[in-house]
């Protein structure tokens, strides 16, 4: 996490955690990866033992590590308990079924992968590392090995059908979309799907509202921050991990939810690719 940030996360941490101290609002934080593998961190990849030591600091923190959909329920129900944290990973990378995957079972913890449904083949690769030279870390998970984790217990949800920019598409596209990447979900789960994150947490009260009327209860977004009852389901606040241990522990604490203007800006300007 880059210098700046980091100091104003210091700077808020003493606030953020004496207002979640004194608040009686129960609290779910969501984490989110994309694929992990190699000795290093770099861009989209989160080295394994960064891995490792994110997951350390969750313990060290006390972190209650609930899945998505029960932790939502339990939020709906105001029986959350404290500390209450979800892990996400997005697109459907190999690495993360062949490494992160065990990683977590070994620790006895649940994570929901959210996976483009135009990639179940396990072929192709995305538009982003098609601009890298090619490199094991880019392989996708095919249907076969997505559906062997399920069955192990990874939770799998929708990231749409291509990973477009959804605030960009006209309504028919983004129907398509939608509908068409939790069919795709369903059919091969054979059970409901009604959990989305969308693709670089592009979304808007547009594409929330279209996320509703496909089928969706709740939808991942990439604006940092607490989800308190307060939180739209389907605009639920999420924070890609960090790789030092120190800037994750100030994501858990709640220092970073005063960078929610960055991320609105962001999420105007969409993605370079």
């Amino acid at each position: 996490m880059r210098g700046p940030v980091r100091a104003l996360g210091s700077m808020a941490r003493p606030v953020a955690t004496t207002a979640r101290r004194l608040s009686r609002e129960p609290g779910l934080t969501v984490i989110g990866w994309h694929r992990v593998d190699g000795a290093s961190s770099d861009g989209l990849s989160t080295g394994v033992d960064d891995f490792r030591r994110n997951l350390d600091v969750l313990e060290d923190w006390g972190a209650t590590v609930l899945p998505l959909g029960a932790a939502v329920a339990a939020l709906d129900e105001g029986v959350l308990p404290e500390r209450a944290v979800s892990l996400t990973f997005d697109d459907g990378y190999a690495s993360v079924v062949e490494t992160a995957w065990p990683i977590l079972r070994e620790r006895g913890l649940t994570a929901t992968l959210f996976v483009v449904t135009g990639y179940l083949s396990g072929a192709g690769r995305f538009a982003w590392d098609r601009a890298e030279p090619e490199h094991d870390r880019h392989r996708l998970a095919s249907a076969d090995e997505l559906l062997a984790a399920a069955g192990e217990g990874l939770d799998l949800g929708s990231h749409t059908v291509t990973h477009p920019w959804l605030p960009r598409l006209d309504p028919d596209e983004l129907k398509r979309e939608l509908v068409e990447s939790r069919t795709a979900m369903e059919e091969l789960l054979g059970r409901p799907v009604d959990q989305i994150a969308y693709p670089t947490g592009g979304w808007s009260p547009v594409v929330r509202a279209a996320a509703a009327d496909a089928g969706y209860r709740i939808g991942v977004t990439v604006d940092r921050g607490l989800n308190t009852v307060r939180i739209p389901r389907l605009s639920l606040r999420r924070s890609f991990a960090p790789t030092e241990a120190a800037d994750l522990r100030l994501v858990l604490d709640g220092a970073y939810t005063l960078l929610r203007p960055l991320d609105t800006w962001r999420r105007r300007r969409g993605p370079s690719w």
